[in-house]
């Protein structure tokens, strides 16, 4: 499995002021807290400890993929059923066994959203009717850097995740849009 370098802050749209806003994982607590930069908000998600799971689900109505945090006791097996914060259905999920795995990963980022919360990532446009976004202003450069070199190299680190970008990010009539559109991004 691999760990994404730039998963320590996600930069997230704050419900409240619309302003950017922090989601930070921390991982000794395992915990993700969110703080708005401007009107200060915050909030904290339940801790994934000892006496909780993680449950992985995506809804069958929205198409739209979440994880919800369950108390232990709820769970008898590898399944179990979670209600959508979307839209509230009860959806049946997958159970998260190994506390290594519940450590988010880059393909947890599901419709440029931040998987605890699921407020909307603050580097995020369309590009052609498709949705391109960062998770913070490290990653937004590393984008822009890797897709705007004629040679893309990505250290062993970040193979896989970079394997994971779609096509059309990679395809060479795109990228230059997209660099553009991308460094527009780190003027927010």
């Amino acid at each position: 499995m691999a760990k994404g370098l730039f998963w320590t802050d996600m930069m997230v749209t704050c419900p409240h002021c619309k302003s950017a806003g922090t989601v930070h994982f921390d991982r000794e607590k395992n915990i993700a807290l969110f703080q708005c930069n401007s009107c200060y908000a915050k909030q904290e998600t339940v801790s994934c400890g000892i006496d909780n799971v993680q449950v992985n689900a995506q809804c069958t109505l929205t198409g739209r993929y979440f994880r919800n945090t369950i108390p232990k006791h709820k769970v008898h097996g590898q399944k179990v059923k979670v209600k959508c914060p979307y839209c509230g259905e009860l959806i049946a999920g997958d159970v998260v066994k190994d506390m290594d795995e519940q450590m988010i990963i880059f393909q947890d980022v599901r419709n440029a959203e931040d998987p605890y919360f699921h407020y909307p990532l603050y580097f995020q446009a369309r590009y052609r009717g498709k949705v391109i976004w960062a998770l913070n202003r490290e990653h937004l450069q590393y984008l822009i850097t890797y897709l705007s070199s004629d040679i893309r190299t990505v250290s062993k680190a970040l193979q896989y995740q970079f394997s994971k970008l779609p096509t059309f990010m990679k395809t060479a009539k795109n990228r230059d849009g997209i660099v553009k559109l991308l460094m527009q991004l780190q003027e927010k």
